[in-house]
């Protein structure tokens, strides 16, 4: 932290250069063809749009083409391609606050002429470039730290495009600038995102502490985002059942809840032991669903993506920048989505430095008196 001025920008720009050097190769030929530049023609690339793009794309068009077909999909036909990466099922099974947006942003995309893939490729930066000004503001290490290591990011975000999850994110960043304001505003922008993906859900647990306009409000963005839905649109549920039976076997959510649900009851005592602030509260916010969701899937990614979401205490950037630099530095003898394993220790780690923070007398005699422990986690006056 106390490094020149011009050493952090120096580390900055390098850190910038490396994501752009090894991001350019996954930008799909169909949208830009490098050989028509003389400096970039010899940059190799992949012929067409990834998967996410793919899918996503149709979604989008779906919604635009007729909204109220928005699950039914019988009033849009695929494309080849879309046809040979997809099916109708198998494509954008998202909550229709994320098709609405996709959708705005395909027809953004259309009148300026960037496209979809454009679109979202913005998102993505706009997403690393409030990161990177909430790291300014924090711990400036951390950018590079999880950035000059970008290999993995870059395929997700600019080749295969996490195109749903990037949209999160950026509703997140502005929940947690809002949070450094020590705005209300940061409780419905993260209502939004839940309504995007699920992974923010475990913030719920924070309408205890709310004002109680702002807890309707929250409450209202969620109804009408996740529940609503079941009464408009025909074929909605379907969506839930896919992303249960896509990945994993059915014992897997029971492992995966026995790990999660612990994780979620200790770090909502760190909070409160320790006063997390609302910034602390939107980061963490994202992590136990997310972290049930990865180990369901056995999916490092929907782990790895919310502990992108700048961490001003580190713990989470950390975990993040050492579940990916282990895969990346032996990759003879550690498989990737071990990352999802290696980051998930460098979590537990940090909440166990937390609890060593509160005192270990403390936790114990938390732990031997329950009934006022919950009370005193609830928000609650315990009883003497």
């Amino acid at each position: 932290m106390a490094a020149p001025g011009w050493v952090r920008a120096a580390v900055v720009l390098v850190t910038l250069a490396a994501m752009i050097r090894v991001s350019l190769p996954n930008v799909p030929r169909q949208y830009i063809d490098f050989s028509r530049f003389p400096i970039l023609d010899g940059i190799p690339q992949k012929a067409t749009y990834g998967t996410d793009t793919v899918s996503d794309m149709y979604g989008a068009k779906v919604v635009l083409n007729d909204v109220t077909d928005m699950y039914t999909r019988a009033k849009l036909e695929q494309t080849p391609l879309e046809a040979r990466t997809w099916t109708k099922e198998q494509s954008a099974p998202y909550p229709p606050a994320a098709l609405l947006i996709e959708a705005g942003l395909y027809a953004a995309g259309e009148w300026t002429g960037i496209g979809f893939y454009g679109m979202i490729l913005g998102l993505a930066g706009v997403f690393i470039l409030l990161s990177l000004l909430y790291f300014l503001k924090t711990r400036w290490y951390l950018f590079p730290l999880l950035y000059l290591n970008f290999s993995y990011f870059s395929e997700r975000f600019v080749y295969v495009q996490d195109d749903t999850y990037l949209i999160m994110l950026v509703v997140v960043m502005a929940a947690l600038f809002a949070a450094r304001r020590r705005s209300d505003a940061c409780h419905p922008l993260v209502a939004l995102a839940t309504t995007i993906k699920l992974s923010p859900l475990y913030y719920v647990k924070n309408i205890l502490g709310m004002k109680r306009r702002t807890a309707a409000l929250f409450l209202a963005i969620l109804g009408a985002g996740l529940v609503l839905p079941v009464f408009i649109w025909d074929g909605y549920l379907y969506i839930f059942r896919y992303g249960n039976e896509v990945k994993g076997h059915p014992w897997s959510g029971v492992g995966a809840a026995a790990v999660a649900i612990p994780f979620a009851l200790v770090t909502w005592y760190i909070e409160t032991r320790l006063a997390f602030d609302r910034e602390d509260r939107v980061g963490w916010g994202l992590v136990p669903i997310a972290l049930f969701f990865a180990l369901k899937m056995n999916v490092a990614r929907h782990l790895l993506v919310v502990l992108l979401v700048p961490d001003k205490r580190a713990t989470r950037n950390v975990a993040a920048a050492v579940g990916l630099a282990v895969p990346t530095l032996l990759p003879g003898l550690v498989r990737f989505n071990s990352s999802l394993a290696i980051a998930a220790v460098v979590l537990v780690a940090g909440l166990a430095g937390c609890l060593r923070q509160i005192g270990w007398d403390v936790v114990r005699d938390d732990l031997r008196h329950p009934g006022r422990t919950a009370a005193l986690m609830l928000g609650r006056r315990p009883s003497t």
